[in-house]
């Protein structure tokens, strides 16, 4: 082979050779990923399961920052027990359960209302660390607070002290409560793979 034949295959394998890599520096892989992103509410206010929450006409509005309605029908006995009448699902944190207010409209006098707050499957217990208590209601004094913590359902039951003997012809009343819940922090890990 010729001196010109020569410098011709060696300058085609050199072309060759350079051509490789800049093609390939133009390849593009691409890869498709889908996220769905489920925004993750901390609390959840749910009506009760319980037959007695119809009875007692409850009305939840506002979900997020929740107000509760009852018209409680109290008779002339010591108490009234509502069980059931409220379910709270935590999904997030460790927020604390109080009472910010409340108001009652004219009717018979109560002489307190206590909140028993406990986790689904339990009994409840009337202890000072699973109640928040409402001793007079204009205004409002509340005592108490519950901590909840993530993954948990809890029910809500009312008990209804009202002031004794009921007159005759007493109107019914109205007793509407505003929930807070403090420190809602708590965020969802998800474990690596």
């Amino acid at each position: 082979m010729n001196r010109v034949g020569r410098l011709a295959l060696v300058a085609g394998i050199l072309a060759m050779a350079l051509a490789v890599p800049i093609a390939a520096a133009h390849l593009i892989f691409l890869y498709q990923a889908q996220v769905t992103v489920q925004p993750v509410t901390p609390v959840v206010w749910l009506p009760g399961s319980s037959s007695e929450v119809s009875a007692v006409k409850l009305s939840l509005t506002n979900k997020t920052s929740p107000q509760i309605s009852l018209t409680i029908p109290v008779t002339n006995s010591s108490y009234t027990y509502v069980t059931q009448a409220l379910e709270v699902k935590v999904n997030a944190g460790s927020p604390y359960l109080s009472v910010a207010n409340c108001s009652y409209t004219p009717g018979p006098t109560l002489t307190s209302v206590t909140l028993i707050v406990y986790p689904v499957g339990t009994t409840p217990s009337i202890t000072s660390a699973d109640t928040i208590n409402i001793t007079s209601f204009s205004p409002c004094t509340v005592a108490g607070s519950v901590e909840l913590t993530a993954g948990n359902t809890y029910y809500v039951d009312f008990l209804i002290e009202p002031s004794l003997p009921i007159p005759y012809g007493a109107t019914s009343g109205t007793l509407t409560i505003y929930f807070s819940l403090t420190n809602q922090t708590g965020t969802v890990t998800v474990p690596y793979p």
